[in-house]
C-alpha cells in the first residue's frame, strides 16, 4: 500500500477521518476504530499493533499517515496535522 492510493479513496471514505479515530487503509478494505482522548504513547502502540514496530510517517492532506514496511496497511491519523504535532518519529528510531 502506497501513499498515492490514498488518492483513490472514495470521497464518502475520505469525509469519515474524524480526529477521534485511527483509521486502517488495506488494498481491500477500510477499518477504524476510537482513538479518544489518547495520549501519544497509546498511539505508538496501536501503530506498532498494527502496523508492525517498523513503519515510515508522512503527510497527507493535512493527517499524518504511517506505512506499515512489513504489511500492506496504513494507518491515517487525522488528529494529527503534522509530524512534530505528533512526535513519534523520534520515539520509533530510538
Amino acid at each position: 500500500m502506497t501513499f498515492d492510493q490514498l488518492e483513490t479513496l472514495s470521497d464518502e471514505v475520505k469525509t469519515t477521518f474524524q480526529p477521534e479515530f485511527i483509521f486502517l487503509i488495506f488494498p481491500d478494505k477500510v477499518q477504524h476504530f476510537p482513538a479518544r482522548d489518547w495520549q501519544i504513547g497509546q498511539f505508538q502502540d496501536a501503530l506498532t499493533q498494527h502496523l508492525g514496530a517498523n513503519y515510515q510517517l508522512e503527510t497527507w492532506n493535512g493527517m499524518v499517515v504511517a506505512r506499515s514496511r512489513q504489511k500492506e496497511v496504513l494507518a491515517v491519523l487525522p488528529r494529527f496535522h503534522d509530524l512534530t504535532e505528533l512526535t513519534l518519529k523520534k520515539s520509533i528510531d530510538s
